[in-house]
C-alpha cells in the first residue's frame, strides 16, 4: 500500500467551538449541533484530501479507542440528575456509527464507509481490515483515520482506561490516504503482522530497520525494546487515545525502512512495516 496524503493534528483538550471554526473556513458542511468527535473527524478528512482526487471506490475507515467519549459522559451525568431532561442531540451525539457518514458526506463520497475500534489496538486493526479489502479489489483507495477527543473532562478515567506511560491525553486526529498507486507517493506500508507472544514477534525482527516506534504498551515492554539500538527508536511527546496513527506518521518523517510495534494488554502484538 502506498501512502500518498497525510494530516495529522493533535492539540491539548481544545473547546469545540475552535474546531467548529475551523471547519465553517474549509467546508459548508452543517454540523452546527453535532459532537467535537464529528468535528474532529471531518475536520481530519477534509484536509488530508484537499489536494486529493478522490476515487469512486474510496473505502473510508475510522478507528477511535474512546467514541464520542465527552458526550457520553455529558449524557450519564444529565440523566443522574434529578429534574434535567436529555435533549435529542445528546442522544444523537452518543452514536459513534454516525462520524464515518459525516466524513463520507463532506467527501462526496459514494464507498463504503464504517467505523472502528479494538481495545488499544484499534488504528492497526482498522488497517489490517482496509489492507485486506484492498487487496481483494473490494475497493481501490483507502482513507483511514484515527480520532479520539482529550479525556480531561471525563472524571477518573483512570479507574477504565489502562494507561502504561504518565502522558496527557490530547486531541487527535490523524489521517492517511493509500492506494496500490506508486507514483508520487509518500512511502510505502510493505507488511503488517499480527504475533501472539513476544517470542514469534522477536524472532521475526530484522537488522535493517532504521527507525523504530512502539505504542504505550510495548515501550514499557523490556523484552522487546532491548532488542533494538536505542539510538534508532523515535522519541515520542505526544499521545492520544489511537496512537498508532500517530506513530506511523512519525516514522514517515524520516528515510529508510522502519517498524512500528503495538501490544495491547493482553500480550498480542501486531507490526507494521514501512519503507520510505
Amino acid at each position: 500500500m502506498y501512502i500518498h496524503s497525510t494530516y495529522k493534528l493533535i492539540n491539548s483538550n481544545t473547546s469545540v467551538k475552535e474546531y467548529r471554526k475551523e471547519l465553517k473556513e474549509i467546508s459548508k458542511i452543517n454540523l452546527r449541533r453535532s459532537s467535537k468527535f464529528n468535528i474532529l473527524a471531518v475536520l481530519g478528512a477534509l484536509r488530508a484530501t484537499k489536494d486529493i482526487n478522490l476515487g469512486q471506490n474510496l473505502g473510508i475507515y475510522i478507528a477511535s479507542e474512546y467514541g464520542p467519549i465527552n458526550d457520553v459522559y455529558k449524557l450519564m451525568q444529565t440523566i443522574n440528575e434529578e429534574n434535567n431532561i436529555v435533549m435529542p442531540f445528546d442522544f444523537l451525539n452518543v452514536n459513534s456509527n454516525n462520524v464515518s457518514f459525516y466524513v463520507s458526506q463532506a467527501l462526496n463520497a459514494k464507498g463504503k464507509n464504517m467505523l472502528l475500534t479494538s481495545q488499544y489496538l484499534s488504528f492497526e486493526k482498522s488497517l489490517q481490515l482496509a489492507q485486506f479489502e484492498l487487496e481483494i479489489d473490494e475497493i481501490s483507495d483507502i482513507l483511514i483515520g484515527a480520532v479520539d477527543e482529550s479525556l480531561d473532562e471525563v472524571k477518573d478515567y483512570e479507574k477504565y482506561v489502562s494507561f502504561a506511560n504518565n502522558q496527557a491525553s490530547k486531541d487527535g486526529s490523524c489521517w492517511l490516504y493509500l492506494n496500490n498507486d506508486k507514483s508520487n507517493s509518500l512511502g510505502k506500508i510493505t507488511n503488517i503482522q499480527e504475533f501472539s507472544s513476544s517470542k514469534e514477534l522477536i524472532d521475526s525482527i530484522k537488522d535493517s530497520y532504521t527507525k523504530i516506534s512502539f505504542n504505550q504498551f510495548a515501550q514499557n515492554d523490556e523484552t522487546i525494546t532491548s532488542k533494538f539500538d536505542s539510538k534508532k527508536v523515535i522519541d515520542q511527546k505526544d499521545f492520544f487515545g489511537c496512537e498508532g496513527a500517530l506513530r506511523v506518521l512519525e516514522l514517515l518523517e524520516y528515510k529508510g525502512e522502519h517498524l512500528y510495534i503495538a501490544k495491547d494488554v493482553n500480550n498480542n502484538f501486531i507490526t507494521i512495516e514501512l519503507k520510505i
